[in-house]
């Protein structure tokens, strides 16, 4: 009778501890929003994918995560907003594992998404990845990256505009990052500055063509990643 209940006991600890490990809350969850619109041509495109697959395979990086905590990472490909975005599942990255498995998926994506620069379609694709409540993330952060402003025109019933993505951002407490192409020339990433990023401590990083974008890409992981609560500098470049 005493082996009994203490198999009892000891199977409803354990269910008890596996509870609490698929509902603990992770300490950082980011979406990367990737740039699908008509401006980026397929080579481009394949580019972007294989740059955030490096990233994440990267051994910095990999490091930069285990300090973080435990980190969930999903990713948006965004395009047209009358188009549906893309939207991938969580990973879990807990001690560096499960890197590997977002690289892959990352990967072995097919594009979906063309049409018009809707940035706002984007955030807000990205944000309700964010609004999971399972996640009760500690710290959220949409990495959006882009090579245009926002497409304007007559209003179109089904697309959220970059304004009232960032109302929603704002409200749900979530900090914008962005990635910026600026390959066509123009202060792009002074719009994304002041129209695009949100938050305390959030930032643009600025690449002038798509060569850059690799490099970019992990230089950019490990800054958001790294941030420390206590840093409340509102930065517009990176350095």
């Amino acid at each position: 009778m005493r082996k009994t209940l203490l198999c009892i006991t000891s199977t409803l600890m354990l269910i008890a501890s596996a509870a609490s490990q698929a509902n603990a809350c992770v300490d950082t969850a980011i979406v990367l929003a990737v740039d699908g619109s008509d401006s980026v041509d397929n080579e481009e495109y394949a580019f972007q994918k294989a740059a955030i697959s490096s990233a994440f395979r990267d051994e910095t990086v990999i490091s930069v995560l285990r300090d973080t905590g435990v980190v969930a990472v999903s990713a948006v490909f965004w395009g047209d907003g009358e188009i549906p975005t893309q939207r991938l599942g969580w990973f879990i990255v807990n001690d560096g594992e499960g890197a590997e498995s977002f690289a892959r998926e990352i990967e072995n994506n097919h594009r979906v998404v063309y049409g018009n620069t809707d940035i706002g379609s984007g955030i807000s694709s990205a944000l309700t990845l964010l609004s999971d409540s399972s996640l009760c993330a500690r710290r959220s952060i949409v990495d959006i990256s882009g090579d245009g402003r926002e497409t304007l025109g007559p209003k179109r019933r089904q697309v959220i505009s970059l304004h009232q993505a960032r109302l929603r951002a704002e409200q749900m407490g979530v900090r914008i990052n962005a990635l910026v192409i600026s390959d066509d020339g123009g202060d792009l990433a002074g719009y994304y500055a002041k129209k695009v990023i949100l938050g305390s401590g959030a930032f643009v990083m600025d690449i002038k063509n798509y060569a850059d974008y690799s490099v970019a890409v992990r230089k950019k992981l490990i800054r958001e990643l790294s941030y420390k609560a206590e840093d409340v500098r509102f930065q517009t470049r990176a350095e």
